[in-house]
């Protein structure tokens, strides 16, 4: 075994390590080859593999230079995945974010994620704190179809405005507009193409997401919240342009004022596209990524209210494709892999594979199940699962390396968790 292939090798330039420990750490590895198949009909729900043993290793001295044993190194199990498919085309979608300039510069890799090389068209409207030439040059390394205009607006009017600023930009081709805001993701831009098919563009459509929180609907409104994605018909938004002047009398947050201004102007009501998310829950959010329900064609506050990751979590599409991102498998000694997000054992066996844990905070809603009509059905907290979560994903030729870190106490040893994708050709 070649000691540059073994993953703990570059583990001193892992910001995941470095933020765990330096000494004795605890140590497991999962190798999962992936071999792509034709012919593939989804995966499992579960892999016949236990959690892998304990190895410690010294981190602040160069033992951990060392090759492990071969036996150490080897394949856990092999699953099968789809063939690489091309990118969707997107270019009838024609998406607007208004933001900074810094917000959209450190954004600009999860946008990649989606609207990469699918020719999807994003315009951001930005503030004139600073140029984007930065921003300009990442985009187009990263394959993103981005135009930039500086506005010395207010937020709420550049975020407004988008309607009309989108619809001077469409062409023959487009058919939505979408409004987005700069924390929204699409896992999976294929989903999201063929999700929207099913809706008639030549046709007033207002399509979005609720909050999922009551509380939030009860001081908001029935409408699209603009973080699960907005997704309006030109029919509609040339409806709007007409009363455009008009809807700045109602002056709310930007996707309210939207919803106003469809609801006063025209007899278009919002369609609820139940696969995009608000996801208007606060603090612990991991029991909505846990559920092992299908893979959300949008999510949000990733990086506010919640932190998770998205571009990390999203490398390991490289290997095993879209289709396994978030997928929950339960392994054979009762743990679990939420592919991208976390490694869990719930303190008890899961009584069934349909309710999602509410591991976030209450709602100030006072009336009963605050969350059931979006996220039901609910059970409680597991306040002894254990969890290790990811905290990095480093993606190499023909594998990704997923580091998971479980939280210990001070004076015990950190322990990570290193899942290993290997494409088999």
């Amino acid at each position: 075994m070649q000691t540059h292939h073994h993953p703990l090798l570059q583990w001193r330039q892992s910001t995941a390590l470095r933020l765990v420990a330096v000494g004795p750490t605890l140590l497991l590895i999962y190798v999962i080859a992936v071999v792509r198949t034709e012919n593939f009909t989804g995966f499992s729900d579960s892999l016949d593999v236990p959690f892998p043993p304990y190895q410690t290793v010294q981190l602040d001295t160069d033992d951990h230079t060392e090759p492990l044993p071969e036996q150490r190194c080897s394949t856990s199990i092999t699953i099968h995945a789809p063939v690489v498919t091309p990118r969707p085309n997107a270019s009838h979608m024609i998406f607007g974010v208004a933001t900074s300039v810094e917000r959209l510069c450190g954004s600009l890799d999860s946008f990649a994620h989606w609207a990469g090389g699918t020719n999807a068209h994003i315009v951001a409207v930005v503030d004139n704190e600073g140029s984007v030439t930065q921003s300009e040059k990442r985009a187009t390394e990263l394959g993103i179809r981005l135009t930039i205009i500086q506005n010395s607006d207010e937020l709420l009017d550049r975020y407004f405005s988008l309607i009309r600023t989108l619809l001077e930009r469409k062409n023959e081709l487009t058919k939505w507009i979408v409004l987005i805001d700069d924390d929204t993701f699409f896992p999976s831009m294929k989903n999201l193409v063929q999700r929207m098919a099913i809706y008639d563009p030549t046709e007033p459509q207002y399509i979005g997401a609720l909050t999922e929180d009551m509380s939030q609907m009860y001081y908001g409104s029935h409408m699209a919240y603009g973080g699960a994605g907005i997704f309006l018909s030109i029919p509609l938004v040339q409806q709007l342009s007409a009363v455009f002047d008009d809807c700045y009398d109602f002056k709310h947050s930007g996707d309210r004022m939207i919803a106003q201004c469809i609801y006063h102007h025209t007899t278009t009501k919002l369609k609820w596209e139940r696969g995009l998310h608000q996801l208007d829950l606060r603090g612990d959010a991991s029991g909505f990524y846990e559920s092992g329900r299908p893979l959300p064609l949008s999510l949000h506050h990733w990086k506010s209210w919640f932190h998770a990751d998205m571009v990390a979590l999203s490398k390991v599409a490289a290997i095993c494709g879209e289709p396994c991102l978030l997928r929950r498998w339960r392994l054979s000694d009762d743990w679990y892999l939420i592919n991208g997000f976390s490694v869990i054992q719930y303190s008890t066996p899961l009584p069934d594979s349909i309710t999602m844990e509410q591991t976030w905070d209450n709602s100030k809603y006072k009336g009963p199940d605050p969350f059931a009509y979006s996220l039901g059905p609910l059970r409680k907290k597991d306040e002894g699962k254990v969890s290790f979560r990811l905290k990095e994903a480093i993606e190499e030729t023909d594998r990704v390396r997923q580091i998971y870190v479980h939280k210990t106490a001070p004076e015990r040893k950190p322990q990570v968790l290193e899942v290993v994708w290997k494409l088999v050709h």
